[in-house]
């Protein structure tokens, strides 16, 4: 059998590590100074000029009408400046030039003797700048005095002047921006900010290995612009990107600073491998975790962090979301997911711009759970105990037992004086939790030449948590270059490197011993004090294995991170439109953790202190060659050909070590042989993915009307068995701009309509490192005679067949846009199925191991995504609108073939479906049982009676012709399984995003909605310190102060049970809780300062307030509908302002 293997080919990345960005640097200042050698051999100006802007770039734009084109020039000039080349073209006539960059602008030679046109009274001499929105400065805009048949344009830095007569209309036109006008007023000062044109089928889009016209797109893909996003209080940029597009969906998987964010692209289909999109920064794929190392310690749960933390958002142009097929067959092997392509911002032609914008913040828990205090907990704790006493004896309203029968008296924990003089107590969560602080700084320079831009930043991010203890702070750094070497070479530069220190706090989220901080301030006794009389840590004497909260925040666990992201290119145009490209780059990222857990903390002393160090390092690699080549032939047919080769590894290792019972805790972490555990913790590992990848793409555009694409790649990994380890995706699409057709081109309120079809095929492969291979593991324990040994075994099993997961996706778009697109969107349907899903299959019980890595089952998801823009009012107040909707559907097709399908299961249910018993409210005193639950007690939960097995006369089960269960399909007086109902699934069956920006004289006002609706979530807090859980108040845990409403002889008219547990199944619904909501993610409002205010030192400066996460809207009854898990880490409010200064 023929073996595939991964060939070790990219040595040269490694080695071009330290060598690379010294080597590329020194082209750095090339592109200052360079002379020009050309031959002129006896031919026209106007052929003259035409061979400057093709060999060197140049342009020219013509204000004067003495030139005379058709003048022959004869020269050959060898490494001449610009200036002698001109002077030699333009010999004996009356022009003179203007040189900025590679533009020229040729001009009428100045008189000696002639007046100054400004001299007069009817005309007078203006000059300002012109800019975009955002304050940069405009290259080139025309400027004319209408009526008047004068003008100029502005130059490399915006700035402009002009005789123009007195109280004329100046005009500001510029490609791709609105035409403005402005009446000239009595000063001599006129600025203009011209604002983009709303028609945007001319924007470029960024694709894989390239981009391209939105107008020529055939796959369904997103732009989201920074501007239109929040930088406020964000730490990363998948943050700021809930609801902002259709088709994905984001929820927040921790709200600590830096928490992780769960992105998905349409739905999460893949069962046993992940279903993070691939991310794609400056054309290098960067993997979708952080490195975080872990702490041996029983707290090690310190909340997901996200792995776009070290990327300053504030350093990002642009990002891109490729959701189809189409778009992201071009990765193959690891788009299944979806891609998100990132684009950093890059200088511009003109002097340094310097930016600085600062904000400020403070943050405030949005929403407390509200626990009973100490005065409230005891008098529920009594309450609770008569109850228990009137249940468990079955006296009245429980039962007819006469109390005077009973030997036994209720014992009450609390006496009433102790009550009374109770108070409020200790308020745990109040003393873990404080107001938590948010800022940061960022400082940019940009600029260049026409040959050379360059981009550097610096970034200052720090929050304090709202939870004490927990921090993050980071700096980032970026550089980047691009140099145009001459007609032919051009490199690229772009480089970060970032540095993040994160303060972890316990927030393991199991109970007793291992709980967290939260766990433990919402359960841990009222009635105690913080400290005992002795001055140390107080401990409940009920609850003896539940740390004191406040002690645990003298845990010293902190992660630092650090990561340098590299990518260069090289290009060379070898002909016309023929492109040859080489990107090399590398991903390094070091993490290290240290942990200590005193002997203050209750585990702390049971281990005689406990510490750790750990290190995590992975360093990916990358080198990637394409060819690109655009060419037409006729004015009818336009090609596109895209062809290359990508080799990336992925190299992982670990290290950490952690020992117990040190006899002080003054060295922490920083002696780790001073302890004296009998065994010492010490473990590593390293690991090594590679792939190699061969792709290509055609695009044809016939007459601007018919869209071709056709990709295809491949893909080999060693992740995969030696059968399998290749893999091919293609795909083919086609659009049609039925606008452009002879019978829709003159109807003039449609401005836009295209249709787009792809089918296509991608893969996923996050499975793990070797899960086809044998596997042997050692420092495995066993037991011979008396003693324990330490050897290997067996922990994995070969499967050499084990393949890709495999998407096939069609998916039908609508582009349409009304009114020169002052109203635009995008419509989309997709339907997907993933096969060879990749998983885990049991072995028979005789095997050494239980199970092996195999492909099993399909799923099929479903949807469609609609966005809309529309520009509601355009003049000096402007109104805009965003919507986008986004609905699917993932279910199973089919199944492993082991997993044995409950009766209330269906084989297509939703994948993350969720069953149980429904309510039917609560059976009160005088209340007769339902017939179907005879023994029910007062206070306990109705069952609803929905369904029956279909049963003989004697009681058993009739099943169909192949076995299974038969329903009567309606109720059968028998509450049992029958009953199980589909409760819904924890997906969103639809999901919205809804904004509005309004603009009135330099204001700017922009409130922002997001929402999920169609979920359920279990509400596990309600679950831990509600009524489900009150008999463990008398182990002295705190409960929720809703459990005063719960059901009792006291109060029999509640909507809630008891809390007895009874004979029967329990109701799912109570704490599988409708969870939909409508969050209003940001409110800012901004303020431009005037020109005129602020034009001697600044050319833009900016002031905002900004409020994030105000409220939200949702019957759930959590804490929050998206980060709430059984004590979470609390969701935020955010309060901040800050300045924008543009120099």
């Amino acid at each position: 059998m023929k073996r595939h293997k991964i060939h070790h080919s990219a040595d040269i990345v490694g080695r071009c590590k330290k060598g690379i960005i010294p080597f590329l640097l020194c082209f750095v200042f090339m592109g200052y100074g360079q002379n020009i050698s050309v031959n002129f051999p006896n031919i026209t100006v106007e052929r003259a000029l035409e061979i400057l802007r093709n060999q060197e770039g140049y342009s020219f734009s013509v204000k004067t009408n003495d030139v005379n084109l058709r003048q022959k020039v004869n020269a050959d000039l060898q490494n001449q400046p610009i200036e002698k080349v001109l002077e030699t073209i333009f010999q004996n006539q009356p022009v003179s030039f203007e040189i900025e960059g590679k533009m020229v602008r040729i001009i009428k030679a100045p008189e000696k003797d002639s007046k100054q046109i400004g001299s007069t009274a009817e005309s007078k001499k203006i000059s300002g700048r012109v800019t975009d929105k955002q304050g940069e400065p405009l290259i080139g805009v025309s400027i004319i005095a209408k009526g008047a048949n004068k003008g100029t344009i502005t130059n490399i830095d915006g700035y402009y002047s002009l005789t123009v007569p007195d109280k004329s209309v100046i005009q500001f036109s510029y490609v791709g921006y609105d035409t403005q006008e402005l009446k000239l007023g009595k000063g001599n000062i006129l600025n203009a900010t011209l604002q983009e044109k709303i028609n945007d089928l001319d924007e470029v889009v960024v694709i894989g290995y390239g981009s391209m016209k939105k107008s020529d797109l055939t796959g369904a893909v997103t732009t989201v612009k920074t501007e239109d996003l929040p930088m406020a209080a964000n730490t990363s940029i998948s943050h700021m990107l809930s609801g902002k597009a259709a088709g994905i969906t984001s929820v927040q998987n921790s709200a600590q600073p830096g928490g992780g964010v769960t992105l998905r692209i349409r739905g999460e289909a893949s069962t046993g491998a992940g279903n993070e999109p691939l991310y794609i920064i400056d054309g290098f794929p960067v993997g979708g975790s952080q490195v975080e190392p872990a702490a041996d310690n029983r707290y090690s749960d310190f909340g997901s962090r996200n792995p776009l933390n070290s990327i300053n958002p504030n350093d990002i142009e642009s990002i891109e979301i490729l959701k189809d097929a189409s778009s992201t067959a071009i990765y193959g092997a690891r788009a299944a997911n979806g891609v998100i392509i990132i684009t950093t911002k890059k200088g511009r032609e003109g002097k340094p711009v310097v930016n600085y914008s600062a904000n400020y913040g403070v943050q405030q828990i949005a929403n407390k759970t509200e626990m009973m205090t100490a005065e409230e907990f005891m008098t529920e704790a009594n309450k609770f105990a008569k109850e228990q006493w009137l249940y468990n004896n079955r006296v009245y309203p429980y039962g007819n037992t006469n109390p005077s029968s009973i030997k036994d008296p209720i014992v009450y924990p609390y006496d009433a004086k102790d009550i009374k003089n109770a108070g409020k107590g200790t308020d745990w969560y109040d003393l873990i939790t404080r107001e938590g602080m948010i800022h940061q700084h960022n400082l940019s320079v940009s600029g260049g030449t026409s040959n050379l831009k360059y981009m550097a930043s610096f970034n200052f991010f720090d929050q304090n948590g709202v939870v004490r203890n927990s921090d993050f702070t980071r700096y980032t750094g970026r550089l980047n270059i691009e140099h145009q070497i001459n007609k032919i070479f051009k490199y690229g530069i772009n480089a970060t490197q970032s540095y993040i220190k994160s303060s972890n706090v316990p927030l393991g989220t199991e109970d007793f011993e291992n709980s967290g901080l939260i766990n433990s301030a919402m359960s841990y006794d009222p009635t105690t004090p913080v400290r005992d009389k002795n001055g140390d840590y107080a401990q409940s004497d009920r609850m003896t294995t539940v740390p004191n909260p406040v002690s645990m925040l003298e845990i010293d666990d902190y992660t630092q991170t650090k990561r340098l992201l590299v990518n260069a290119f090289l290009q060379a145009e070898i002909i016309k439109g023929l492109v040859a490209k080489i990107n090399i780059g590398f991903d390094d990222q070091n993490g290290v953790r240290n942990s200590y857990i005193p002997t203050t903390t209750l585990y702390g002393k049971q281990e005689g202190g406990k510490a750790s160090k750990s290190m995590a390092q992975q360093f990916d690699r990358l080198l990637e060659a394409t060819v690109n080549y655009n060419f037409n032939i006729a004015k009818a047919h336009k090609f596109n050909i895209l062809a290359g080769y990508s080799y990336q590894d992925f190299n992982n290792e670990g290290f950490s070590a952690a020992n117990s019972q040190f006899f002080t805790d003054i060295f922490k972490y920083n002696s780790l042989a001073s302890g004296e555990a009998a065994r010492p913790t010490v473990a590593s590992n390293k690991s090594k993915t590679m792939f190699i990848s061969y792709f290509g793409r055609i695009n044809y555009n016939l007459f601007d009307k018919y869209l071709f694409t056709l990709t295809a790649r491949v893909d080999g990994s060693n992740r995969f068995g030696e059968n399998n380890r290749y893999g091919i995706f293609p795909s083919g699409a086609f659009a049609w701009r039925i606008k452009q057709e002879d019978f829709l081109k003159d109807v003039d309120f449609l401005s836009d309509l295209k249709m787009r079809i792809s089918l296509g095929q991608t893969g996923n492969s996050e499975i793990g490192n070797n899960a086809f291979e044998y596997y042997t593991a050692a420092w495995q324990q066993y037991v011979f005679g008396n003693s324990i040994n330490t050897g290997t075994a067996k922990s994995q099993i070969a499967n050499p067949d084990l393949k890709w997961e495999t998407t096939t996706e069609f998916n039908f778009g609508l582009d349409f846009g009304f009114f020169n697109q002052r109203l635009s969107g995008t419509f989309e349907y997709f339907k997907k199925e993933v096969k060879d899903l990749l998983g885990y299959r049991s072995l028979k019980s005789f095997m050494e191991v239980s199970t092996v890595a195999a492909n099993i089952g399909k799923t099929q998801s479903t949807g469609i995504e609609i966005s809309l823009k529309s520009r509601n009012f355009t003049g000096e107040f402007k109104w805009d609108t965003e919507l986008n909707f986004t609905r699917y559907v993932d279910r199973w097709k089919e199944r492993n073939p082991e997993d044995e399908l409950s009766p209330w299961q269906k084989a297509n249910d939703p994948i993350r479906a969720h069953y149980g018993y429904l309510s039917d409210g609560v059976l009160g005193i005088d209340e007769t049982p339902p017939a179907s639950m005879p023994n029910l007690l007062p206070g306990e939960y109705k069952i609803k009676d929905v369904n029956g097995y279909l049963r003989d006369d004697f009681g058993n089960l009739i099943p169909d012709e192949n076995g299974n269960v038969q329903y009567t399909d309606a109720p059968d007086g028998i509450i049992d399984e029958a009953d199980i109902v589909l409760l819904g699934t924890y997906d969103p069956g639809f999901s919205i995003g809804f904004g509005n920006t309004f603009e009135y004289k330099g204001f700017d006002l922009n409130i922002f909605f997001y929402g999920m609706f169609d979920r359920i979530v279990n509400n596990a807090t309600r679950g831990k310190f509600s009524i489900p859980n009150i008999r463990f108040i008398l182990n002295r845990q705190n409960m929720m102060k809703e459990i005063s409403e719960r059901w009792s002889s006291e109060n029999p008219h509640s909507k809630y049970p008891s809390g007895f547990v009874s004979q029967y199944p329990q109701p799912s619904d109570y704490l599988w809780e409708d969870a939909w909501f409508i969050r209003c993610k940001n409110i800012t409002l901004g303020y431009t300062l005037p020109q005129k205010w602020i034009r001697k030192v600044f050319s833009r400066a900016r002031i905002f307030a900004d409020v994030s996460n105000p409220f939200v809207i949702t019957p759930y009854s959590g804490n929050d509908p998206e980060t709430d898990f059984k004590a979470g880490y609390p969701n935020q409010r955010t309060y901040s302002f800050g300045v924008d200064i543009t120099f």
